[in-house]
């Protein structure tokens, strides 16, 4: 037996196993045993990851919006620049990637809303599925409204 396997114990007050005799590398029991790409087998487990890494594009792409903001605020001429480096092939990729990945965040959110503490109206129980509904519904409602609002605003140009 090794030495990290003599000296593990069972009893409650002391430790499970004592790590200062450990020999610096895994236990044979401790190694990671599962391959990198371990999500990659699963649907599931693939739409989670991805999620995961929608993250990162929105918190870039909010940083760019401060840039953008900066670049407003230093002139006009700034701001010409920024806008017509927004136009490269490359900008425009990470904008549509962007966008899928918000778009994937927003609906693996929503349908996660049912599965949340239930609601009572009046004494009853609202089953899952008809809050997911609820929420994607109140997406759709709140899209529509600036959709329209950006295209029937009026807004003057001069």
């Amino acid at each position: 037996m090794s030495a990290t396997m003599n000296n593990t114990h069972t009893s409650p007050s002391r430790p499970v196993r004592d790590l200062s005799t450990a020999t610096g590398r895994y236990h044979r029991a401790d190694q990671p045993a599962l391959p990198r790409a371990w999500w990659a087998g699963q649907r599931h487990y693939t739409v989670y990851m991805l999620r995961e890494l929608s993250s990162v594009f929105v918190a870039l792409w909010a940083l760019r919006l401060l840039v953008r903001f900066n670049r407003l605020r230093q002139g006009q001429g700034a701001y010409e620049r920024f806008m017509a480096a927004e136009r490269r092939p490359g900008w425009v990729m990470f904008n549509l990637a962007t966008f899928l990945f918000a778009l994937l965040h927003s609906v693996t959110f929503l349908q996660a809303a049912g599965m949340g503490p239930r609601v009572r109206v009046k004494g009853r129980k609202v089953d899952a599925a008809t809050i997911t509904t609820g929420a994607f519904v109140g997406w759709g409602v709140a899209s529509l409204g600036i959709l329209l609002a950006l295209l029937l605003g009026g807004g003057t140009d001069g």
